[in-house]
Parts: structure tokens; sequence; C-alpha cells
């Protein structure tokens, strides 16, 4: 005699895109403003604060991309549109520009590209949180 596992209930299933890409917006939320706060202290003189704002740099750029990886699934499963996955893209595009340009101290490409994935992070924060709905509704 055999027997059947209940299907799995498609609001289980259709939750977890939605957190993982609440967490890594998040998580790359914090890390943004901490670069802000970071760079400020390097101009206020705390000259080690410059070592890690690099480091952070990096960390953001994992996180990016993991929150790149949430976007495509919340889209392919149908819980998104396609402006969290186009963000995402773009702000890969801009921290990858971003690293060099900061190494190379070219400030006055880095602090206008800086300030516009600011901005940008904030939007996909809020499209993530208020937009896309934590239940089973699927966008179109």
């Amino acid at each position: 005699m055999t027997t059947t596992l209940p299907a799995p209930s498609s609001r289980t299933t259709a939750r977890w895109p939605v957190w993982l890409l609440r967490a890594a917006v998040t998580a790359v939320t914090v890390l943004v403003l901490a670069q802000a706060a970071l760079a400020g202290s390097f101009l206020s003189g705390t000259y080690e604060a410059l070592a890690a704002h690099a480091r952070n740099a990096g960390i953001m750029a994992v996180c990016l991309v993991l929150q790149l990886i949430a976007a495509v699934l919340c889209r392919r499963m149908r819980l998104a549109t396609r402006q969290p996955v186009v963000a995402s893209v773009a702000q890969c595009v801009i921290v990858a520009a971003l690293i060099p340009l900061g190494e190379q101290r070219i400030l006055a490409v880095h602090v206008p590209l800086a300030v516009l994935l600011v901005v940008g992070v904030l939007q996909v924060a809020y499209v993530a949180w208020r937009r896309i709905p934590a239940g089973p509704e699927a966008v179109r």
C-alpha cells in the first residue's frame, strides 16, 4: 500500500521567494545606508572608515546578486512585476562600476552614481515591502 503526500499548498510555496526578496532588499538597504555613513566618517577624518567602506562594498555586491536572484524567482513565479528584476540588474551594474571608480578615486563620478544607487535601493525596498503581495496572489 502506497501513500501519497498531499501537495504543498500554494500559500506555502508562493511566499518564500517574496520573503527571500524582502530579506535581500533589507540587507542591501542597511548596507547602502552604512556606505553613506562610512563615507561621511571618512570625510570627517576617521581614515579607517575608508577600508570599512571598501569591505562593505564587496558585501553589498554579493547581497545585490542575491537580491537579483530573488527578484527573478519572484518574477518567474508570477509574484512580482519586472520592475524589481530590472532595478536589481541596474544596481548590480552600478555597483560593478562604483567599486573601481572608488578605488581609482574618481569621486566626480563615484559620488553621483552612489546617490543614484541609494535612490534605486530605496525604491526596490518600497516595491518589495509594499507592492508585492506576500500571499498566493499572482501578478501578471
